[in-house]
């Protein structure tokens, strides 16, 4: 077993890693009103799911997949900052993780020639499975190392400023691939599953975009039909740009199960999640996607062609399914934050090894104003993001449970603060676990929702006679516009 302790100090954790180095106007005003229209649906539904969710990952009560409703008290920092209010809880004093040790994978990886061979090595997939590193926040009772969520950031720093493409095999797997087991499995289910996930032995997947579905989430394709018996669904639909799509055997899969409303006995379509085990049959993949960055983790699409999915592989109910999205990607959302926070300080040395090296005019460059102006803003945003990330991560493990703007807003930020194959690779942050247009939607309507006359302001703004004053703006901003002009939308979106 490769395995060591260490201090959490970086600068020890970094040295010990060694790691070498064609449509008409009205068309278009249709479509576009249409589109805003869905895109506001789905941030309202995905504020909404997360006001019942189980705790976090790592804290003292994650073995419980009890609901829970927001208090009309929050303890949120980012919550009450809509309601004008400070309330200093999950910052004052800063949240310390539960352990002053973590475990390290000592192993030579080679991120060019990852990036290269468009796939991580053999050796270092091998060498991580003995770390146990696809198993970091599985009990130690089921197989895995049981870290918090400190140490997990942690962990996913030190990967994150080395090799992005393994950061994402390795999250894609545990972040949210089986993330809905261990939030929302059974017993049953988390100990037939969990073990052999956390050995690596298996890895998994998290299926939710479609051709026609992306940041809608609600209008996926996939259907998922139950049998007269009652004892299984037959699953059929496709998935794109799966992270590991083509290396797992063990799937989460969101699709669309009828099923009769209570209040009007109409059949309707509410979304499900399964765990589908690819040894079903009829699960296939195609080739790996060719990509800009992240080219050493794999993304393929995926097939599930009359899939029998037996009725034990149902996580929690029929028609539960997008909550259990919706609280996978927050609760896994963090550690984008803390892999970035680690992206960022690599990036900061190899910029201070040039700048203290490289003569021009006579000089290095770090004796240049505006080169120290440069390392400055480097700092003051690694500096942020980490904040970010380990205040979230310490305030899971002490039992919060309201952190998704929190968590939000440090993914947005960490994915725009923005080294060639660096660059490639930091691209699809601003998409995953919910791209950053969507994401700082979700953080407004979210915390519009907790200040009532935001709510009623923005319910007098729906007002017809409202609609009529913007429609009569807007054709003044386009006049405006076609004369040269430049008119900024309003800041609510109409």
């Amino acid at each position: 077993m490769l395995l060591r302790k260490v201090s959490q100090s970086s600068a020890l954790c970094g040295s010990i890693l060694r790691i070498p180095p064609v449509l008409s106007g009205g068309q278009r005003h249709a479509g576009a009103v249409v589109a805003v229209q869905n895109v506001r649906l789905y941030a309202s539904q995905a504020a909404e799911a997360v006001l019942e969710k189980p705790a976090a990952v790592g804290s003292d009560t994650a073995g419980k997949v009890e609901m829970k409703t927001v208090a009309a008290e929050s303890k949120s920092f980012a919550v009450n900052i809509f309601k004008g209010q400070i309330a200093t809880a999950q910052v004052f004093p800063y949240p310390s993780g539960k352990s002053e040790e973590i475990m390290l994978l000592l192993e030579v990886n080679d991120p060019a020639k990852n990036d290269a061979l468009e796939k991580v090595e053999d050796h270092t997939m091998e060498g991580l499975k003995e770390m146990g590193a696809f198993g970091l926040q599985v009990p130690a009772d089921l197989g895995g190392l049981g870290l918090s969520n400190t140490q997990y950031a942690r962990l996913v720093e030190i990967v994150g400023s080395h090799d992005l493409g393994v950061g994402i095999t390795l999250g894609a797997h545990q972040s949210i691939g089986f993330k809905g087991i261990l939030l929302f499995g059974n017993p049953a289910q988390k100990k037939k599953y969990l073990p052999k996930l956390a050995t690596g032995e298996h890895l998994a997947a998290f299926c939710l975009t479609e051709p026609a579905s992306g940041s809608d989430a609600a209008s996926i394709k996939t259907t998922a039909v139950q049998s007269p018996c009652g004892k299984y669904f037959t699953l059929n639909g496709s998935k794109i740009w799966i992270s590991n799509g083509g290396l797992a055997e063990i799937f989460t899969v969101f699709a669309k199960t009828p099923m009769k409303d209570p209040k009007t006995g109409e059949m309707k379509d509410k979304i499900s999640a399964f765990i589908v085990e690819k040894s079903f049959g009829g699960v296939t993949h195609g080739p790996p996607e060719k990509k800009m960055g992240i080219k050493a983790s794999n993304t393929a699409e995926v097939y599930f062609d009359n899939v029998r999915v037996p009725a034990d592989c149902l996580l929690t109910e029929v028609g539960g399914g997008f909550k259990v999205a919706m609280n996978i990607l927050n609760n896994g959302r963090f550690g984008m934050a803390a892999a970035l926070s680690g992206t960022m300080k690599g990036v900061i040395t190899k910029a201070v090894d040039h700048a203290a090296n490289r003569t021009q005019f006579g000089n290095k460059i770090h004796n240049f104003g505006a080169i120290q102006e440069k390392m400055a803003r480097m700092t003051m945003l690694q500096y942020v993001t980490e904040s970010m990330a380990y205040m979230i991560s310490g305030n899971m493990d002490s039992g919060a449970t309201e952190f998704q703007i929190e968590a939000a807003i440090s993914k947005i930020f960490a994915s725009d603060a923005g080294v060639e194959r660096v660059m490639r690779d930091l691209r699809i942050f601003r998409i995953f676990e919910g791209t950053n247009d969507i994401l700082r939607l979700f953080v407004a309507l979210n915390g519009f929702q907790a200040h009532d006359r935001i709510m009623q302001d923005i319910k007098r703004l729906r007002s017809s006679q409202s609609r009529q004053l913007f429609k009569n703006l807007r054709a003044i901003s386009s006049a405006v516009v076609e004369n040269g002009g430049v008119v900024a939308p309003h800041p609510l979106g109409f």
